[in-house]
């Protein structure tokens, strides 16, 4: 019996393989849009689990055939199978409480604007208007997106600034220099969406210079905490490049 189902299950599993692989490629390259790849995503997930039950049920079946290659590989699509299908659910059930919103700013008073991203972005995407009533939403569940401060002069954050965002790989969409601003476009990992992110270098009134960003995704209505983590990052790794550069030279010279 257990060579009439190990082709079978065989087939089943490059199936599922082929289908997460089209559902991430397709959006990826724009083939179509992204509500039919986590549809044909979740349909894998899905599939996959379905797969895991048949390979428990061939394993039972085939018990009594002694087959230790047969075996093993039944075991091999249960474990592919559930690894994949677990991978999934955990990364949905771990960020199913986040909320519903797209666009993230480290200051939800003035938030920095968009001026040449508003000509790349088609009008079925998100809306640039920052909502407010997302502000409190945003405090609620990413009490860590704050802007940095520092003493550094404008054009010394500017620099490093720039440096960090080709360093990170975002395609750089304008800078203007002299008012401090950057507007760059970022991609996520696995699908890769764009997000659009403006940064704000402002000298305040007192002499410390603050920096603002602004994270926000093309489409979709929730972003699963991706704008914000983007932004916590870029954030604390602004404040070490910061802080170093505050650190007292050591003379080396004896």
């Amino acid at each position: 019996m257990s060579r009439y189902i190990s082709p079978v299950l065989y087939i089943l599993l490059m199936l599922v393989g082929c289908m997460a692989f089209v559902s991430i490629a397709g959006v990826r390259v724009g083939i179509f849009e992204p509500i039919t790849g986590f549809s044909m995503l979740r349909d894998s997930v899905y599939a996959s689990l379905v797969l895991s039950v048949l390979a428990i049920v061939s394993l039972v079946a085939c018990r009594k055939e002694r087959n230790v290659g047969t075996q093993r590989f039944f075991c091999l699509v249960l474990t592919v199978s559930l690894v994949y299908s677990f991978m999934w659910i955990g990364f949905y059930l771990k960020r199913s409480d986040l909320p519903h919103i797209n666009d993230i700013t480290t200051d939800t008073q003035m938030p920095p604007s968009f001026i040449n991203v508003n000509f790349i972005r088609s009008s079925n995407e998100n809306d640039l208007a920052y909502n407010l009533d997302w502000a409190p939403i945003q405090k609620k569940y990413y009490p860590n997106v704050k802007p940095v401060f520092t003493d550094q002069s404008k054009d010394q954050v500017y620099f490093i600034v720039a440096d960090m965002v080709s360093d990170r790989g975002w395609e750089v969409v304008a800078k203007y220099p002299a008012a401090g601003m950057i507007e760059a476009t970022a991609r996520t990992p696995i699908f890769g969406f764009r997000d659009d992110v403006a940064i704000r270098i402002l000298q305040m009134e007192d002499g410390e210079v603050r920096i603002d960003i602004r994270s926000c995704s093309r489409v979709g209505r929730g972003d699963y905490g991706v704008n914000a983590e983007r932004v916590e990052s870029f954030m604390e790794d602004l404040q070490v490049r910061l802080e170093r550069i505050n650190l007292p030279r050591v003379n080396t010279v004896r």
